[in-house]
């Protein structure tokens, strides 16, 4: 296994949320970095991204930007001393000029956003010619464990929770749309993207997956609760409890290792390696 990659499971190795651990894996491992690159990160949130980029090769120039300025806020805290440039900025009008990064990341991203092909054209914009884009989106063909709830509603009565009442709305939580794997794929190819790559992350979890790490789990984590689980936190130590939830979760996800070649089934995550053109 490449050094960089013992370091991500390194700092994966107590994440809550498996699904995000394994998308965030593969992201790492496709980025093809040799640490001098310049990377934009789209939707940055908190920060988790931006600070691993800077951790294991500090000389990239790395940037994030978000039109939440509380989370911007929150990126800088966590980021501490580490030199990456923070901005406010709408994913459909980029400030940055044609051409300006190496590699772009957005992920879980373009599901939030009204206008997601003028969010893909302007990433496309500020892509190097050769550069590669790191894309995941939610895919509407989750599993039923992963939210039991909606996938119900979805297939008996066409419906699904309003994305406003996020507790209850498992992965539609804030979510303008889900993708299938065709449409992700026409919308980046029409923009200019060539799809080289495509990975279907996450199928088995344990039932109710996104209401108990979101719904409830998020919650107790804001709340300064379960702060062992806090992936923007201080790194603590992590009582029995917390470790044994831990090998469970574990425990199934690493059927998801053995399964993983298998494109029928439904997943989490649709995660894309896509570049531009030449």
């Amino acid at each position: 296994m490449k050094n960089y990659l013992r370091q991500i499971d390194k700092i994966l190795e107590f994440e809550p949320d498996p699904a995000f651990a394994r998308r965030a894996r593969i992201i790492f491992e496709n980025l093809q970095l040799s640490g001098k690159e310049k990377v934009l990160e789209i939707g940055c949130g908190r920060g988790f991204y931006l600070k691993t980029l800077k951790s294991i090769w500090p000389d990239l120039k790395v940037t994030g930007i978000d039109l939440n300025q509380k989370y911007l806020d929150k990126a800088r805290n966590f980021l501490g001393n580490l030199s990456v440039q923070l901005i406010k900025a709408d994913a459909t009008a980029l400030p940055f000029d044609n051409k300006t990064f190496d590699r772009v990341i957005a992920s879980e991203v373009l599901e939030h956003i009204l206008d997601d092909k003028k969010a893909i054209a302007e990433m496309y914009r500020v892509l190097k010619p050769g550069g590669i884009a790191m894309v995941t989106v939610p895919n509407k063909n989750y599993p039923l464990f992963w939210d039991p709830l909606n996938w119900i509603l979805e297939r008996i009565f066409n419906w699904h929770v309003p994305s406003n009442i996020w507790w209850l709305a498992g992965i539609w939580a804030d979510h303008v749309r889900l993708y299938d794997e065709v449409e992700i794929r026409e919308k980046l190819g029409e923009e200019g993207f060539q799809i080289e790559k495509i990975c279907k992350a996450t199928h088995y979890c344990l039932p109710f997956s996104h209401f108990l790490l979101y719904g409830i789990g998020k919650n107790l984590v804001e709340k300064g609760l379960c702060k062992s689980f806090n992936r923007f936190g201080e790194k603590s130590s992590h009582p029995s409890l917390s470790k044994i939830l831990l090998w469970i979760v574990r425990k199934v996800d690493r059927i998801n290792e053995a399964e993983s070649k298998d494109n029928k089934l439904s997943s989490v995550n649709l995660v894309l390696l896509v570049r531009k053109r030449i």
